[in-house]
């Protein structure tokens, strides 16, 4: 609140003699990128004022611990599938034994002790296969969980623009829901003005705006995206011979344009129509 009111204060003070302009300022609003879960910060691939793009790699958590996770799930997949193909062979020679032993039987070649010996075999194969498969399924399950896991801990941008910040050091540990970086997407980037009572009718949604600030070389062209359907009280710190307005109104608009962006935080002077 005390920069809002000092901001305020310095847009008052440089208010131009113009009664047509309104100042205002630029506001960002920035994207914050926290970790899925709590860890050591152990992967940073951006700095501050970078430019990144949706789905590059931001930062890492717990990276290494993942990375030996997701080995050994692969690993039990690998000896799982092993296995199974092993059993598989086994069934097919016990499944020969006993389709051999079962026309056998019937002409007395074969005892009834050793057909059921090679029944027993075979139905124990089949058990024995149906039991790795299960093994085999739950294993690729596990991967897939653990590669997922792996994947949300690498932190990826699911926007494009600047990097404002980066918050934590590598080897920092990072509470869940902590934000590591903030991104500003140029979309984000709005002028913000406050009008009073009067003024407030000659604005509407959409209506094009014309923003100026000291070093521009034109006025750059913006739409209003919001009015304030309630009114705010000026602090009576900003109360000054030329402004005894009460109430403002929080108009914002966004550049037509949006390599026309402004940095966040630079007064400037709007002029609408």
């Amino acid at each position: 609140m005390k920069k809002l009111v000092c901001l305020i204060l310095l847009l008052t003070a440089c208010k131009p003699a113009d009664d047509n302009l309104i100042n205002g300022y630029i506001e960002g609003e920035y994207v914050y990128v926290t970790p899925v879960a709590s860890g050591i910060l152990d992967e940073i691939n951006v700095v501050k004022g970078q430019q990144v793009n949706v789905e590059d790699k931001l930062f890492a958590v717990d990276k290494g611990i993942w990375q030996a996770n997701l080995q050994k799930a692969e690993n039990d997949v690998e000896a799982a599938n092993q296995q199974q193909i092993a059993a598989e062979a086994v069934l097919i020679n016990t499944e020969k034994e006993y389709n051999r032993a079962k026309s056998l039987v019937k002409n007395k070649t074969v005892s009834e002790a050793d057909y059921d010996a090679k029944l027993a075999n075979f139905e124990n194969a089949k058990a024995k296969v149906a039991e790795l498969k299960a093994l085999m399924a739950k294993a690729e399950q596990n991967l897939l969980q653990v590669k997922r896991q792996y994947e949300q801990n690498i932190a990826a941008s699911k926007v494009s623009g600047v990097v404002n910040d980066v918050y934590f050091r590598l080897g920092e540990f990072v509470a869940d829901g902590n934000p590591v970086i903030s991104v500003l997407p140029l979309e984000n980037v709005k002028i913000r003005f406050f009008v009073n009572e009067k003024t407030l009718p000659q604005i509407k949604y959409n209506q094009q705006v014309f923003v100026n600030c000291d070093g521009c070389a034109e006025e750059l062209k913006a739409k209003v995206s919001y009015i304030s359907p309630s009114a705010e009280y000026t602090p009576p710190v900003i109360y000054s011979n030329e402004s005894r307005d009460k109430l403002v109104f929080m108009i914002e608009a966004t550049f037509n344009n949006p390599a026309d962006t402004l940095p966040v935080g630079l007064p400037i002077s709007v002029r609408i129509k």
